[in-house]
C-alpha cells in the first residue's frame, strides 16, 4: 500500500485503545492486529502492556480512537502499520518493537 493510501486508511479507520494509553499517556507497550469487528475498524488494538486481565476484561477501560491520532501520538508505531495481522511488544533492551512470539488471535 502506498503512503497516500496508508494515510487515508488511517484517517478513516479506528483502533481500540486502552485508557492507560489514551487517557493516562502511557506509552504503547503491546499491540496487535486482528480481523476487524465492525465497519471502519482497523483491527488494531493498543495497550500499555501493564493492563491486568481484570482491567482488560472491562470494556469501559477502552476507547475508540482514529488510527491516525494514535500514530501521530506514537510515530514509532508507523512501521508496523503495514502488517495485516500479528502482535508486537516493546523491547527495552533493543529499544524497538519485536514480534510477540506467544500471542495467538482470539
Amino acid at each position: 500500500m502506498n503512503a497516500f493510501a496508508q494515510a487515508l486508511n488511517a484517517a478513516l479507520n479506528y483502533a481500540v485503545v486502552s485508557r492507560q494509553v489514551s487517557d493516562e499517556g502511557e506509552a504503547v507497550g503491546f499491540l496487535y492486529r486482528e480481523e476487524p469487528a465492525f465497519e471502519h475498524d482497523s483491527g488494531w488494538r493498543f495497550f500499555s502492556g501493564a493492563e491486568s486481565d481484570e482491567y482488560a476484561d472491562n470494556p469501559d477501560h477502552f476507547v475508540m480512537m482514529p488510527l491516525n491520532k494514535v500514530t501521530e501520538r506514537y510515530p514509532e508505531l508507523l512501521p508496523l502499520m503495514q502488517y495485516s495481522e500479528g502482535a508486537w511488544e516493546w523491547d527495552d533492551s533493543a529499544e524497538c518493537f519485536v514480534a510477540a512470539g506467544d500471542w495467538q488471535p482470539q
